[in-house]
């Protein structure tokens, strides 16, 4: 088998572990809080990811394709061009196992940045890398997204609470239902922005390969890694409802509609200005902000200090990985 095969093989592998290790966490909320059943909620959740790879634009697999990387560092030997990437997601891929065999909610993307320049910087130093692509359109980005989503539902949580202060029981009926609405956006758009980093390695490999003569993705990428990263979802997003659900903040309707609607605003700005943000990242921090507007004391900030630490920690874990990685396999 060609080594671009094996490769291609294994980002596809990369974004099934991607929706295995990140995606439950945007049904968390709704399952802890008992707003959807988890057959409705795993559903719901992964038909919309489908969709939404499979449909959306690939603006951030172009992001990752062309501005983490300089241009001109691509266009080295194949093969070791193939060893790169290889090596570089494995390390991202290592990462993401231990964090989700902890239960620990981090960033898969972080992982995949950290990964992927480990091994261009082993081998050509920092000049191989787009400093100013990375900083503005992936770092900054992705350590803003959390900010955002605690801000945002902590002020989404303050608005709705004043709208609803009069609203008997019911109301929590009402806001059950919305979020099939909620669930179904929100995992079609973030599901698309994780499962394009992975397409955008793709784009990379067919070029080299010969097969593409650009970084557009044809079809039957974006259908495979829609498949691969709702099923990732399905076998895999159980073991971090618990983290996000009852561990952060202990959630019911109410809060997890807020938390929700939060989401939805980070979402939809990636999305229109094909930025890769993290999923872990927006639903934690958003469920941070709702609780600590209605009861700061309740929220268990030890394990909020822990996942932060893990989201901080994830770019250097990632790249120590892949560059040892490298280094071994280029010893051999």
């Amino acid at each position: 088998m060609n080594l671009y095969l094996i490769l291609i093989a294994f980002i596809f592998i990369y974004i099934f572990i991607t929706g295995f290790h990140d995606e439950g966490n945007l049904i968390a909320t709704i399952i802890s809080s008992r707003s959807m059943s988890i057959r409705s909620a795993f559903i719901t959740a992964s038909l919309a990811q489908f969709i939404g790879t499979a449909t959306l634009s690939t603006t951030v697999a172009s992001t990752i394709s062309k501005d983490v990387v300089r241009l001109n560092y691509l266009n080295i030997n194949r093969d070791n061009l193939y060893i790169m990437i290889f090596t570089g997601l494995l390390g991202a891929v290592i990462w993401n196992l231990i964090t989700w065999y902890f239960g620990m909610p981090s960033s898969s993307s972080h992982a995949l940045v950290g990964g992927m320049i480990g091994p261009f910087i082993v081998q050509y130093g920092l000049k191989s890398i787009n400093v100013f692509g990375i900083l503005f359109k992936v770092i900054i980005p992705l350590f803003l997204s959390p900010i955002l989503g605690f801000l945002i539902g902590y002020l989404v949580m303050n608005t709705t609470s004043h709208l609803l202060i009069a609203a008997g029981p019911r109301v929590n009926t009402v806001l059950k239902r919305l979020q099939y609405i909620t669930l179904f956006i929100l995992n079609a758009g973030q599901g698309a922005n994780d499962a394009q980093k992975g397409m955008g390695l793709i784009s990379i490999v067919l070029m080299k390969s010969g097969i593409s003569q650009s970084f557009k993705l044809p079809n039957w990428v974006k259908i495979l890694s829609a498949i691969m990263i709702s099923f990732g979802l399905l076998f895999g997003g159980l073991r971090m409802i618990k983290s996000v659900g009852t561990r952060i903040y202990r959630v019911k309707p109410f809060h997890s509609f807020n938390a929700q609607i939060s989401s939805l605003f980070i979402v939809i700005t990636a999305a229109v200005f094909g930025l890769p943000t993290s999923g872990t990242q927006i639903i934690n921090s958003s469920v941070l902000g709702v609780g600590a507007k209605e009861r700061p004391t309740a929220v268990r900030w030890q394990f909020a200090k822990g996942m932060f630490t893990a989201w901080i920690i994830t770019i250097p874990a990632s790249f120590a990985l892949s560059s040892l990685i490298f280094g071994i396999v280029k010893s051999i």
